[in-house]
């Protein structure tokens, strides 16, 4: 695992994470203490959640897609996997800290 910065509850920073050449993931907040994770394409434009993108929290919980997204929480450490491998981790520090896999490249918009 690689450190990959962190993630605020407390800023409009959306944090990204470019998987494939066509498939984004990024991390918003929606309010103080919620955010949500959704999928674009390479031009930003939203995706539906695939099915082979599934969200854990850090007791092995899964967490159901929401309109296209998941919804976390600040109290919670996550794991996405794509295609079945966990690619990135988010650790509760009332902040994000990520971790991804190597060749995951990060932004910040």
């Amino acid at each position: 695992m690689t450190a990959k910065g962190c993630f605020s509850y407390k800023n409009a920073t959306v944090n990204g994470f470019n998987i494939t050449n066509q498939l984004q993931v990024r991390v918003e907040a929606i309010g103080n203490n919620v955010a949500k994770i959704y999928t674009t394409d390479e031009n930003g434009n939203p995706l539906p959640m695939p099915v082979n993108v599934s969200l854990r929290t850090g007791e092995d919980v899964n967490v159901p897609v929401y309109n296209n997204e998941f919804l976390i929480v600040w109290i919670e450490s996550y794991v996405l996997a794509f295609g079945g491998v966990d690619i990135l981790w988010l650790h509760n520090q009332k902040q994000q800290a990520f971790s991804a896999s190597n060749g995951i490249t990060a932004f910040s918009l």
